[in-house]
């Protein structure tokens, strides 16, 4: 809307894999939950927690037995990969009858809620009805941070977890964040801070005020992003077309040596097929494409592709289209690599579980 500043929200679910577990057994509310490798074998590592179990250490990577040490009390479950797409799926659905969304990761979303605020409603009275229509249809804690940019939301919904609200505008924004490590800025790597830092840039207020010239000329593109970044400037708008997700997925490995052995490659296609074939099933998807990809000697990789004609989610397929564009462009040569990516990945068709959002 012309002339108005624009209102963005960031909705982040709160440790949304161990809170999905918890609505959907009732069981395990009230405990603390860590969500990990595989809890029977008792080994892995900690792909979730709930706050309770967060508070007394538990981190995520953390491995099995350090979080077992520090919560002993705590109710260890196998990650389900479905049922969190599926609360997705459905908490998704009723953020985008309130304001045009962008959904950027499973447990995340953007909404543009400036028309809202131009009609009179406020961010806070916003937030609050997403926030309480979500815990008490779902039992799913959420934060959210308000801005005039994706970004400052995004940095905001950070600020106070769980179930907080943060606004702030750009003067706030750099009142609050320029004092803080630079490593807390949105888009803000390891190695891009390790680099800063060897630049003597260790404050998000140091990034902000270092010429935006010597930025670019050290990272390119990205040194321009993190200056406006770091200034409370960089804007993009809320897109609802944009579909945050895996593209592709694949395996591949590097041999001893150069090899010309078709039963090794067979093997290894077969291998890498069944496992990605699993992935797939896990992920509820099925891929359009089969691609392989090589590498002779320690050259850039090269890829030739198949599309199929129905898409599949079976190791036999995927394999056998794997090993015709084998056969075809690289089986007269040695390879020092060898791999299978599937692109083209589309949903299955699944049962919606019924809220009454």
């Amino acid at each position: 809307m012309a002339g108005i500043e624009k209102k963005i929200l960031l909705c982040d679910m709160n440790s949304f894999f161990a809170s999905v577990h918890q609505s959907y057994d009732p069981q395990l509310r009230g405990k603390p939950v860590i969500v990990a490798g595989n809890p029977e074998k008792r080994r892995g590592i900690v792909v979730a927690a709930s706050y309770d179990a967060k508070a007394r250490g538990v981190y995520t990577t953390m491995r099995y037995y350090e979080a077992r040490k520090l919560c002993p009390q705590a109710v260890f479950v196998q990650p389900n990969h479905m049922l969190y797409r599926r609360y997705s799926e459905a908490i998704m659905r009723f953020l985008r009858r309130i304001a045009p969304c962008e959904v950027a990761s499973v447990d995340e979303a953007y909404l543009d809620i400036t028309e809202l605020v131009a009609r009179g409603h406020t961010s806070r009275r916003v937030a609050a009805y997403i926030q309480s229509k979500l815990y008490s249809e779902l039992r799913i804690p959420s934060s959210i941070g308000a801005g005039p940019t994706k970004l400052i939301a995004k940095m905001c919904a950070d600020v106070k977890k769980p179930g907080g609200f943060v606004e702030m505008g750009v003067q706030q924004y750099r009142a609050y964040f320029w004092p803080q490590a630079v490593g807390k800025l949105h888009g803000c790597g390891k190695s891009t801070v390790e680099r800063l830092k060897h630049k003597g840039i260790h404050t998000i207020g140091e990034l902000a005020a270092h010429p935006v010239e010597q930025l670019r000329a050290w990272f390119g593109k990205k040194g321009e992003y993190l200056h406006r970044a770091a200034n409370g400037t960089y804007e993009s708008p809320v897109n609802p077309e944009r579909k945050k997700g895996e593209k592709s997925i694949g395996s591949s490995r590097t041999f001893a040596f150069d090899t010309m052995d078709r039963d090794l490659i067979a093997r290894t296609a077969r291998e890498f097929s069944e496992k990605l074939a699993e992935k797939l099933k896990q992920k509820r998807k099925k891929t359009k494409t089969v691609v392989v990809e090589v590498k002779f000697d320690y050259r850039q990789a090269v890829s030739r592709s198949m599309a199929l004609t129905v898409s599949t989610d079976q190791a036999d397929e995927i394999y056998r289209a794997a090993m015709q564009v084998y056969e075809v462009y690289f089986s007269t040569r040695p390879l020092r690599l060898f791999g299978i990516r599937l692109h083209q990945l589309t949903d299955e068709e699944y049962e919606q579980l019924r809220f009454t959002f």
